[in-house]
């Protein structure tokens, strides 16, 4: 994955450069400390918001590496049970059990998404990567990722329909994970010259 630059994810410096959206994000994480209070877990940004391709509603989305993500219950109910919208629930996911919390911070919705795995192996963190990966070669197509999620669609689906992806969505852009940078560009097909 070395052929294409990407921004340090693990840096929020980028955001206060970005959109007027990143920007905004940006003030609500650092007015609240967010990533450091949940120290010393790791904890990052990912989702829509570091890629700018955030709609109405789209929340900031906190990943974290927990060793034992219901033993963190007392914690966020502590830290965050008296924010508007505040919940949280264990469930079972594909790569794993995770606690999820929710709540309203500044007008912006946060989900907190904790897992017993290192952030860099967690589906979200390998999704946003891939999807970075895929809008820094075609950029145009950020604007086509919009107009799609504005159907209705997720995310990992609106990149799975407007690249063509077969199969689960989720899936399906975990297999791009590892192609190269001339692998992904193979994607663009005379036929998906028409979605972006």
């Amino acid at each position: 994955m070395a052929d294409i630059a990407l921004p340090d994810f693990r840096r929020l410096d980028y955001l206060a450069r970005g959109s007027e959206d990143q920007r905004r994000a940006h003030a609500v994480l650092v007015r609240h400390d967010l990533l450091g209070r949940l120290a010393p877990l790791d904890a990052v940004l990912a989702g829509t918001v570091p890629l700018d391709i955030q709609g109405p509603g789209s929340d900031l989305d906190i990943l974290v590496a927990a060793p034992d993500p219901a033993a963190l219950i007392p914690r966020l109910d502590a830290m965050f049970g008296t924010l508007p919208d505040y919940h949280r629930r264990l469930a079972d996911f594909i790569d794993g059990p995770a606690l999820v919390a929710g709540f309203a911070l500044d007008g912006w919705p946060v989900e907190i998404f904790a897992q017993a795995l290192p952030v860099e192996r967690q589906m979200g963190w390998r999704h946003m990567l891939v999807e970075a990966r895929l809008l820094a070669l075609f950029p145009a197509a950020k604007a086509a990722i919009r107009g799609v999620k504005a159907t209705g669609l997720k995310t990992e689906p609106a990149f799975a329909a407007l690249f063509n992806l077969p199969g689960d969505p989720y899936q399906a852009l975990l297999t791009l994970e590892n192609w190269s940078e001339m692998e992904i560009k193979a994607l663009k097909s005379n036929d998906m010259k028409k979605n972006f």
